[in-house]
């Protein structure tokens, strides 16, 4: 068993603390600020909508359009461009220019398909949307290239938008977020005299939170010097695994009470003083043994943080944002950018890879 290290920290008396340190500067520039949080997306929505090019071309007699788009479909069928639309007025799509193999777009055509000779003129090739847009700003610009096919996502929308989150909601995820540092001064203070920005910098802290009932389930901080994996949210996942009977490293100070075991409990104290308005604790949680006792057949609570969300001082490395995957973690909130190791938004976005199979939402510009 690993434990956390066993250095006696400093109580410290929030009552008594000055504002003028990095951490206090931060916690009021979080809670002052006027803008929104921002959600990690993937590429193909932050992005420029990407493109491919298409043969296009005029047809000369109207009548003939039916025939022209039936033949095409069953001879150059728009596979991978199916969000396209095969005729813009009068013009008509072809087939992308990579399927061509002859000198000419004519001559493609006429040996491809005799029945549509001398129904086009007016060769050319242009620029089209390759991939089908996911918002209403990338439909207006595809709309720019050629006709296309869109489905509007009034949930997408929201989330690529500068307004997600109410004002309500936003203080919560202010506090949460001002908690994370708290409870990386509460560690610091134990082994240093002043913690600056390069300090600062180095660490990173996580708060743990049910928004079922908008209560912090763990607190942690990353214990790397001592052991390898313990990044603060490989710890922030055992503390929430405490909070259900389970967990795989000790604490030197864990409360008895389960509900709230995933909280150092001098640490809970100084926090209870600092935030006197936060709910503090898990739900309870019980055992499928404990439920076959009184008649039930599964356990009572969540399978480690499911549903839950997680607040962290720092953009997550690959381990840990992988880790809280596995975990089925709901929301990521980082305040930091981790412009060497970030999993999130620096170095990649992991949550966007399709093939993985559980996805959380991002949020970040705490500052």
């Amino acid at each position: 068993m690993f434990e956390e290290p066993a250095t006696k920290k400093a109580k410290l008396d929030p009552t008594t603390m000055t504002e003028k340190d990095i951490i206090s500067d931060y916690i009021n520039k979080i809670k002052n600020s006027k803008s929104n949080l921002k959600a990690v997306l993937s590429d193909e929505l932050s992005h420029t909508i990407e493109t491919t090019k298409v043969y296009i071309a005029s047809i000369k007699d109207k009548r003939n359009i039916s025939k022209a788009i039936q033949v095409l479909n069953d001879t150059l069928p728009l596979n991978e461009l199916s969000h396209l639309k095969r005729v813009r007025k009068n013009t008509i799509l072809l087939c992308q220019s990579s399927t061509v193999n002859t000198s000419t777009i004519e001559e493609y055509i006429n040996s491809k398909l005799p029945e549509l000779k001398d129904v086009f003129e007016l060769f050319s090739e242009i620029d089209v949307p390759s991939q089908a847009p996911k918002l209403k700003r990338q439909y207006t610009e595809a709309m720019k290239m050629w006709s296309c096919n869109f489905h509007p996502d009034i949930y997408l929308e929201k989330l690529s938008g500068d307004h997600f989150f109410p004002e309500d909601e936003l203080n919560l995820h202010r506090t949460f977020m001002a908690i994370a540092f708290e409870a990386a001064r509460w560690y610091l203070k134990s082994t240093v005299k002043e913690i600056t920005e390069d300090l600062l910098q180095t660490v990173n802290s996580s708060v743990v939170v049910d928004p079922s009932i908008n209560s912090v389930v763990a607190v942690s901080f990353d214990n790397r010097l001592r052991h390898p994996v313990q990044h603060t949210a490989m710890m922030a996942i055992d503390d929430v695994a405490r909070t259900q009977g389970g967990g795989a490293w000790t604490r030197k100070t864990t409360c008895n009470n389960s509900e709230l075991s995933g909280i150092d409990i001098d640490l809970l104290e100084y926090l209870r003083i600092k935030f006197p308005d936060t709910k503090f604790g898990a739900k309870k949680f019980t055992s499928k043994e404990e439920n076959i006792e009184n008649g039930e057949k599964e356990n009572t609570g969540p399978y480690l943080c499911t549903n839950y969300y997680i607040y962290l001082l720092k953009e997550p490395c690959f381990m840990c944002s992988m880790a809280l995957i596995h975990a089925r973690v709901k929301r990521v909130f980082f305040c930091f950018e981790n412009s060497e190791f970030g999993a999130l938004k620096s170095k990649a976005k992991l949550h966007t890879v399709q093939s993985l199979n559980h996805h959380y939402e991002v949020f970040t510009g705490f500052l």
